[in-house]
């Protein structure tokens, strides 16, 4: 178990993922267009995503007990996204169906390098409902959210410390105007990922240990940093860890980072030490770029422990 976070025992369900699942529309081109642009490209078959969903999926099928907590459309698309995750081993009995709604959806235009651009189109009105979400709660030991919607997030957050349940959160630039901003999400949170990309766009330099550990002043316990090629940064109060990438012919990075977090969450609920967390959160995230899609690659715990093995 972790010193730094306090799970709480004897319930069901190791992770809550809080998020509306959506389809993912990929397209493939050779390079994504600038505007006023056409380019040729080739349309993949829609697929299941969703950051929080993808996490979720990719802490499920590494074999810890999830539990999605969102809302789908009554249709075609919102039973897909439901049998999506049930693939993965995620409970579903608290995703919500929403009657004459349109499922998010996300427009993924993947490079030849493997790099992508993307639209998305959430879904009209507020996901939390406080009654349903606090029985959620009361089941899970971690909770993990996008805290795109601040307002909905404090109370996110709210919620999560009367039930006792540690928050982590993924920063996103597109959900940060400003250090005032991070600064808040910071402050309530306990574990926060962000990317290198990320983390420049909002402090304007790389991620290095001593920014790092700086921001954990405002009220996360831990930060990780995720670098891509170049591996993954963590620093909690008194530890500071990096880990290097491991080797990965990349055809599609959607999805890698969620590939990356499901599986540190996975390694720390299970009481992994900080060092082997990182470590098979690397060897997680190179596996999950092997192939289109945000999920075609996500691994399996055998799959993750080979890697770990090589030389």
């Amino acid at each position: 178990m972790s010193d730094f976070l306090h799970f709480p025992q004897g319930r069901p369900f190791d992770l809550l993922a809080f998020g509306d699942p959506n389809i993912d529309l990929l397209f493939t081109v050779d390079r994504a267009p600038q505007a006023d642009q056409k380019v040729l490209g080739r349309r993949l078959p829609p697929h299941a995503g969703g950051t929080v969903a993808n996490v979720a999926c990719a802490a499920g099928l590494l074999g810890r007990p999830t539990l999605a907590y969102g809302r789908i459309a009554d249709d075609g698309e919102g039973e897909f996204l439901r049998r999506e995750y049930e693939r993965f081993g995620v409970v579903t009995s608290h995703l919500r169906v929403v009657p004459d709604a349109t499922s998010p959806t996300a427009l993924i235009i993947i490079e030849a390098s493997g790099e992508k651009a993307l639209v998305y189109s959430p879904m009209p009105g507020p996901t939390l409902h406080a009654e349903s979400f606090s029985a959620a709660l009361a089941q899970s030991r971690l909770l993990y959210s996008m805290p795109y919607n601040l307002p909905e997030f404090e109370q996110l957050h709210a919620l999560a410390r009367a039930a006792d349940v540690p928050l982590a959160i993924d920063i996103e630039t597109a959900m940060v105007p400003d250090r005032a901003h991070l600064h808040r999400l910071l402050s309530l949170c306990d574990l926060a990922f962000m990317n290198d990309t990320t983390f420049h766009a909002i402090l304007g330099a790389a991620p290095q240990e001593e920014t790092m550990a700086s921001l954990l002043g405002f009220g996360a316990r831990t930060l990780v940093v995720s670098c891509g090629a170049r591996g993954a940064m963590l620093v909690t109060h008194d530890q500071a860890i990096t880990q290097p990438a491991f080797a990965a012919e990349v055809v599609d990075s959607t999805g890698a980072g969620d590939s990356f977090n499901g599986a540190f969450l996975a390694a720390l609920l299970e009481g992994q030490p900080l060092e082997d967390t990182l470590r098979f959160a690397c060897a997680a995230g190179s596996i999950a770029v092997t192939a289109t899609g945000a999920r075609s690659a996500l691994p399996t715990r055998a799959q993750v422990a080979a890697l770990l093995q090589r030389p």
